[in-house]
C-alpha cells in the first residue's frame, strides 16, 4: 500500500510528544512491513523528528517548496482582532477562526502533493489533520483517522468544519474501551475501532521489591498544568520526614509557566534535596529501571505512553480515579491504585507504597503481565488489518 500520515495539528520537527512517537513508531513498522509511506507535515522548517524514523520514510512539509518556505502561518491582523474579540465569550471559536484561515493556506499545498504523488490511503493523526485533509484539500482518498486522546476531552470541543471531516472519514481508531461509547455517540456512523498504542516489552526491568539504600517515585512527561505534577510534589512533601531514603524525580519538558512556578515552589519549601526536576531524556528506559513507584496525576490523557511505559517495567502505578487513559491502564488493588483527586487522597497511596516492598514488587509485576496485550506485533497487525481493509473496500465503491 501507499500510505500517508498526514501530521499537521502540531509542529513536527524534533517534537517529543506522544502524539510524534506515536507516529514515528508506526511509520517505522509500517515501512517494515513492505508498505510505501510519506509523512506530510506543516512546520516552520525542515527536518526530522525526536524520534527514530526509518530512512524508507518519506517526509515532505507543505509549506516549504525547494528548501524555501512559501506558505505564511501568521494571521493577518483583521483576523487576529477578530480572534480575540470572540476569544472571552468562546475558545474554540478563537480556535475556528485559527483553523480557517491555516485551512486556506494549508489546502492548496496539500492538494498540490496529491495531484503528484498517488496514494492509496491516508492516516490521520489528529482531527484537524482531517479538517485540512479532507474539507480544505477536498481529498477524496478514503481517510482513516486517529484519536489520541479520550473522546470525552476532545470531542464537545470540535468545530462545525471538523466534525464534517471525521463524519467523512472511512474508520476512526480509538485508544481505548472506555471511550466507544461516547465516540459512537457523537458519530453515529462511522465505524469505530479500539485500537491502544504499540508497548514494546522493557529492555529493562524495574526492581521495586529489593532492598536498597535509596528509593525513587518517578513523574514522566512534560511538566504542565494539564500533566499536575505540582500535586504529586505536594503529597510527596508530607512524607519525607517519614522517608528520608525516597526522592522524587520529574522527567520532561520543563520550560513552561507551570514547570518555573513548580521549580520556585520546590525551592521556596525547602525541597531541592528531594524533589528532582532533571528535563528530557535520551535513556528514559534507565530512568524507569531505577524507580520504585511510578505516578501520574494528570487531569486527563488519551493513552498515557509514560505510565504505560513504566507498567512494561514493572513499576506500582498510582494516578487519579477521574483521569481518562489512566482509569483504562491502572486496575486499583493490582497494579496500583487509584484515589479520588486530592493531595491527601494521593499521600496516602504513595505513604501505603513506600512503606510495603513486597506489595511494590508483586503490583509491578501485575502491570507488567497487562501491558502484555498492547505487544507491538499485535498491534501493527490490527493497524495493517484496518488500512487494508479500507482500500479494499474503496475499490468495490
Amino acid at each position: 500500500m501507499r500510505i500517508i500520515i498526514a501530521h499537521f495539528g502540531t509542529y513536527y520537527v524534533n517534537m517529543a510528544g506522544g502524539v510524534e512517537k506515536v507516529t514515528c513508531n508506526l511509520a517505522n513498522a509500517l515501512v517494515e512491513r513492505g508498505h510505501e509511506v510519506t509523512i506530510l507535515y506543516r512546520d516552520d522548517k525542515e527536518g526530522n523528528p525526536y524520534f527514530p524514523l526509518d530512512k524508507r520514510v518519506k517526509q515532505y512539509n507543505i509549506l516549504f517548496e525547494n528548501g524555501k518556505k512559501v506558505v505564511s502561518e501568521k494571521l493577518p491582523l483583521p483576523l487576529r482582532i477578530v480572534r480575540e474579540l470572540v476569544r472571552p465569550f468562546k475558545q474554540s471559536a478563537a480556535q475556528a477562526v485559527n483553523a480557517k484561515f491555516k485551512g486556506k493556506q494549508y489546502g492548496p499545498q496539500i492538494r498540490k502533493f496529491m495531484d503528484t504523488h498517488p496514494a492509496d490511503v491516508i492516516l490521520s493523526c489528529s482531527i484537524p489533520s482531517a479538517k485540512y485533509v479532507i474539507e480544505d484539500a477536498g481529498c477524496t482518498l478514503p481517510v482513516v483517522e486517529m484519536i489520541h486522546s479520550h473522546p470525552k476531552v476532545q470531542f464537545p470541543d470540535l468545530s462545525k468544519a471538523e466534525k464534517r471531516a471525521v463524519e467523512k472519514c472511512r474508520v476512526m481508531q480509538i485508544l481505548l474501551p472506555s471511550g466507544l461509547e461516547l465516540a459512537r455517540q457523537y458519530f453515529p456512523r462511522l465505524p469505530i475501532v479500539v485500537i491502544g498504542n504499540a508497548v514494546a516489552p522493557a529492555k529493562k526491568l524495574a526492581h521495586p521489591g529489593d532492598d536498597k539504600d535509596h528509593h525513587k517515585i518517578i513523574c514522566v512527561g512534560s511538566i504542565s498544568g494539564t500533566k499536575q505534577q505540582l500535586v504529586l510534589a505536594e503529597a510527596f512533601a508530607g512524607l519525607t520526614s517519614s522517608f528520608p531514603d525516597w526522592t522524587l524525580e520529574f522527567w520532561g519538558a520543563d520550560r513552561s509557566p507551570y514547570a518555573i512556578h513548580m521549580k520556585k515552589w520546590i525551592e521556596n519549601h525547602h525541597l531541592s534535596d528531594r524533589i528532582h526536576i532533571n528535563g528530557k531524556t535520551d535513556h528514559v528506559e534507565d530512568v524507569y529501571a531505577d524507580a520504585d513507584i511510578f505516578c501520574l496525576p494528570s487531569r486527563g490523557e488519551g493513552f498515557p505512553l509514560a505510565l504505560s511505559e513504566a507498567m512494561s517495567a514493572g513499576l506500582p502505578a498510582v494516578g487519579f480515579s477521574d483521569c481518562t487513559g489512566v482509569t483504562d491502564l491502572i486496575e486499583d488493588g493490582r497494579s496500583g491504585f487509584l484515589v479520588s483527586r486530592s493531595v491527601n487522597e494521593l499521600t496516602e497511596a504513595l505513604k501505603e507504597l513506600m512503606g510495603h516492598p513486597a506489595m511494590r514488587q508483586n503490583m509491578g509485576e501485575e502491570g507488567r503481565q497487562f501491558m502484555k496485550q498492547f505487544a507491538p506485533e499485535r498491534i501493527w497487525n490490527q493497524w495493517e488489518r484496518i488500512l487494508k481493509d479500507t482500500v479494499s473496500k474503496m475499490k468495490y465503491e
